[in-house]
């Protein structure tokens, strides 16, 4: 049998329901906190040379071992400084007994000089006594001759008054030359001369004159001490080069490398030992690109040293103004005092930065997104029991959560562990 029917026929509706389970987006502070990591490196490093030459024969230190500020890390030998201090030794008692001799001299040549200047003082007395003389003599010879023209004293007598008158007058002139020989260098043109102004002070013009007749022997006297500073400054300097055969530590710290052991020669201004200070350290810690423009010089930082179970705080003292060329970060420096010395270079380190305030931003778990990045991803809204796809970015994500800046709005019904099935527009029915 043949059966028809003119009845319309209805258009199928898409209209399978499925269940889901869902979260409110929730505003929350995002706190914008950066871990990191890094390691423990040092502030300064103290490259330390022998600025002598010479063989080492004690060199107590061991790498690793902590030095204090003034210890003695080294001493070297040099026989040739040892011997240049005998000889400097030899030239300085030489020299003293130079000095002596010529000292004694110029105390010589001024007692000569106050001994002519009596010699001289004498031999103008003399000279008057003979002026005395002589006139009283040519007083007599006169009244002899007055005599002896009335016939009252003979030839003979005449002839020996003229004698003994010129006797004495002859005397007389040899005494005066023999005053003015002696008076050469002790005369006023002789001060004039050498550049001296005559004092009209007999005790002052007495000083110029000796002065002016020692100037030799003073020269000498000054020449011999000349030379005895000369050998005891070069005594000093040998001795001074001899101490710095004894090498101290000039900061405290810990012995990085030796280069030398006892036996081996060191040339001058040669490198034996590296000492780091670490009475303060450094942590270096690396940051992303995009998170670098977060942070300033001053910045908190809190520090997690794993092997010491230490935690400190610092602030940001260091940033790299250039990147690394193979990873891409920065490396920013954080200062940590470190007075007991338990903080080695090379350590380990935790680090959490602050970024800046905390933001309210949507979250949800990271288990309601879909063909997630780190930057984007899609969620399925439930608006009018219709499942909705849409895109969101991602601010940040941690612990669980996502935090969204832009994409969904506070309350909105997300959709959480969507299943592979679920189309957009399809009717969703919500379950607990």
């Amino acid at each position: 049998m043949l059966l028809s029917s003119c009845r319309e026929k209805k258009e199928e509706v898409f209209n399978n329901t499925i269940a889901v389970k869902i979260v409110n987006a929730q505003e929350k502070f995002l706190d914008n906190e950066l871990s990191s990591f890094g390691t423990i490196s040092y502030k300064l490093k103290n490259d330390i040379t022998a600025l002598v030459e010479g063989t080492i024969y004690s060199f107590p230190v061991k790498d690793g071992q902590y030095i204090k500020s003034g210890s003695v890390i080294a001493r070297l030998r040099n026989f040739q400084l040892e011997i240049q201090k005998s000889q400097c030794l030899s030239s300085i008692e030489a020299a003293k007994a130079s000095y002596d001799l010529t000292s004694a001299q110029y105390n010589e040549s001024v007692l000569a000089v106050e001994s002519k200047l009596l010699s001289i003082e004498k031999s103008e007395l003399t000279i008057k006594q003979k002026e005395v003389e002589f006139k009283s003599k040519q007083k007599t010879f006169e009244k002899q001759k007055s005599l002896y023209e009335i016939g009252g004293v003979t030839d003979y007598n005449i002839e020996q008054l003229e004698l003994e008158l010129g006797s004495l007058e002859t005397e007389l002139k040899i005494l005066r030359k023999e005053q003015e020989i002696s008076c050469l260098g002790f005369r006023k043109e002789d001060l004039i001369f050498n550049g001296i102004v005559p004092s009209e002070d007999d005790e002052t013009f007495h000083k110029q004159i000796v002065e002016l007749n020692t100037r030799t022997a003073k020269a000498q006297v000054a020449s011999a001490k000349a030379q005895l500073d000369s050998a005891e400054q070069q005594l000093k300097s040998v001795e001074l080069l001899l101490e710095q055969l004894t090498i101290k530590s000039p900061v405290s710290g810990i012995v990085g490398q030796k280069y030398y052991e006892n036996g081996e020669y060191v040339n001058e201004n040669e490198k034996i030992l590296t000492l780091i200070d670490t009475s303060s350290v450094d942590a270096v810690i690396y940051i992303q690109e995009k998170d670098i423009v977060n942070f300033s010089i001053g910045t908190q930082v809190n520090i997690e040293i794993p092997s010491l179970n230490k935690n400190v705080k610092s602030t940001i003292s260091e940033i790299s103004p250039i990147a690394d060329s193979q990873s891409g970060n920065f490396s920013v420096k954080a200062s940590i005092g470190n007075s007991d010395n338990l903080i080695k270079p090379g350590m380990f380190v935790k680090c959490r930065f602050q970024k800046n305030e905390p933001e309210q931003f949507p979250c949800i778990p990271n288990t309601a997104i879909i063909q997630g990045t780190d930057n984007s991803a899609k969620v399925i809204c439930v608006i009018k029991n219709y499942a909705v796809i849409k895109n969101i970015t991602i601010k940040e994500q941690k612990n669980g959560y996502v935090w969204i800046s832009d994409g969904i709005e506070k309350n909105e019904i997300i959709v959480n562990n969507p299943s592979p099935f679920i189309r957009e527009g399809q009717l969703v029915e919500i379950i607990k």
